[in-house]
């Protein structure tokens, strides 16, 4: 049996950085796209802004339109490429760095067109995270 080998430090904080945003959208997401679908509307926040509904028209501001829906299934699916890639860091395969880099430029953008301040911090912080332990992955 091969001995294990450690992951670097800035491989396991990029895993819980994968791992918690992953977890985060992809279970609210969904429900919030069931509440959209039930009333009608997106659900409004107790600070006067409604949930996924970002400045852009096109995707819908207080309620979806087709391509905003379609934009929303789209984080939902990367929310859960991010949990895989974190199970792999955890376990430190490279495969799990590929992974986590190529999540880095959609969860910007899905970041960005839904105003999601918290993935628009986050998705740089753990991709160089990644980077800079990229050495310790197998």
């Amino acid at each position: 049996m091969a001995a294990p080998t450690r992951v670097a430090t800035s491989i396991r904080a990029a895993s819980v950085l994968y791992a918690v945003p992953g977890l985060g959208f992809g279970i609210s997401v969904p429900l919030v796209l069931a509440y959209a679908a039930l009333r009608g509307e997106l659900p409004m926040t107790p600070f006067g802004w409604r949930l996924l509904g970002g400045p852009i028209e096109k995707i819908g501001t207080d309620r979806l339109t087709p391509l905003g829906w379609t934009l929303a299934v789209a984080l939902v699916g990367v929310s859960a490429l991010d949990v895989v890639a974190a199970i792999w860091l955890r376990d430190g395969r490279r495969r799990g760095g590929r992974l986590a880099l190529a999540t880095t430029s959609p969860t910007l953008a899905l970041g960005a067109v839904f105003v999601l301040p918290f993935l628009l911090a986050v998705a740089p912080l753990r991709a160089i995270l990644v980077l800079a332990g990229w050495r310790s992955l197998r």
